[in-house]
């Protein structure tokens, strides 16, 4: 699992990015905790990369 901005740093994308995708639909996270934290995991790191 990568958290928000592990992935945004690994992605080469803002974590605003990630966010904005999320709100989209585009990208939704695997999994987010009660404090309301994003983390991603493989299946989402596979379809950042697919679509950059």
């Amino acid at each position: 699992m990568y958290s928000i901005g592990e992935l945004s740093e690994l992605a080469g994308v803002s974590a605003r990015t990630l966010c904005y995708y999320d709100r989209l639909g585009l990208l939704k996270p695997a999994h987010t905790n009660e404090a309301g934290y994003r983390f991603y995991g493989e299946r989402e790191v596979n379809l950042l990369s697919w679509t950059a």
